[in-house]
């Protein structure tokens, strides 16, 4: 789980892209129809702790990002700074995590950045000690790409069937409309994000009929509610503890609640189970990976809309 309040400026993006676009009917699949307009996909895996990620070439090397909605600018681990040979320039910003833990970042440039069919040459980045991030078992990560970089360059995230897609042109309201289109036709209900003051990707919700932002962050496992506002809002622990770690270090005390009703745009979720406790948030909670990807989320950038689908829907079949 984890949310950035990254403080940086970030000089411009160029991107270069491989992207075929077939000719032919409207396809039925969600895949197809991406590439069908000119999208290049990227698979993504799946580590424990629920952690989508994507295996690039960064300055010619192997390595894996987080693919981190929630974090509002991509961020590159010290260590694997370090590693590449990277002028690593001081500033005085700093980030913290849930945990409320500060940690002092300084910045980067990536000469290129490959993720499947597409490059991003001259990529500036955060630098920061992010060790708790490889805390746990699995693929080792070497930093977080975030939302600002997603939202660039129109960015979709598939959360259930683990694609990244690029429009390799920037964002385009034309595609993104024909997309929700497509999409609302399949049964998915589209939820409009935004950015708050943190750049956080935030959605409008509520818990047990109290109004809620939420901030979509695939970079979280579970979704999560701070403790204030879940218990205002009628939230029933069950008495299971938990001890969660922010990436930037320090813990986090969490209970597992249940919710008689939660409400994401026009989708509600009855008796949901999700945690709760003291993090350090600018929204009433997180919309973590496994309710998105549950609900087959898709996390549309260029758009900036989220679709959700019940798991349940008859239209789960056409998709």
């Amino acid at each position: 789980m984890k949310n950035y309040l990254f403080l940086l400026l970030v000089p411009p993006l160029t991107l270069f892209a491989a992207a075929e676009k077939p000719s032919g009917a409207t396809p039925a699949a969600l895949k197809t129809f991406l590439e069908h307009e000119g999208y290049g996909g990227s698979p993504l895996q799946r580590r424990l702790g629920n952690h989508l990620f994507a295996t690039t070439i960064i300055n010619g090397r192997r390595m894996a990002l987080c693919i981190d909605t929630g974090s509002p600018f991509t961020l590159f681990d010290a260590s694997s700074a370090k590693s590449l040979g990277l002028k690593v320039q001081a500033t005085d910003a700093h980030i913290s995590g849930v945990t409320g833990f500060v940690e002092k970042a300084g910045t980067a440039n990536l000469a290129t950045l490959a993720m499947g069919n597409c490059t991003f040459v001259n990529v500036p980045v955060g630098v920061a000690d992010t060790g708790d991030l490889n805390s746990i078992r699995g693929a080792h990560l070497d930093g977080l790409f975030g939302a600002h970089e997603m939202s660039k360059f129109g960015m979709i995230v598939d959360c259930t069937r683990q694609m990244l897609y690029v429009n390799p042109n920037g964002s385009s309201a034309t595609k993104s409309q024909k997309m929700a289109e497509f999409l609302r036709a399949r049964g998915f209900v589209r939820i409009p994000m935004r950015f708050n003051k943190g750049h956080h990707l935030v959605v409008d919700g509520a818990v047990n009929g109290h109004p809620a932002h939420f901030i979509v962050d695939t970079g979280a496992g579970t979704t999560f509610l701070s403790a204030p506002f879940a218990y205002s809002s009628g939230a029933a622990t069950t008495g299971v503890n938990l001890i969660a770690g922010g990436v930037t270090g320090g813990v986090l005390s969490e209970k597992v609640a249940r919710i008689k009703e939660l409400t994401l745009g026009n989708l509600v979720v009855h008796n949901a189970e999700l945690t709760i406790g003291d993090a350090k948030v600018d929204a009433d909670g997180l919309l973590g990976e496994e309710y998105l990807s549950w609900n087959f989320g898709i996390v549309d950038l260029g758009g900036m809309n989220l679709f959700l689908r019940p798991p349940d829907s008859a239209a789960a079949k056409k998709r």
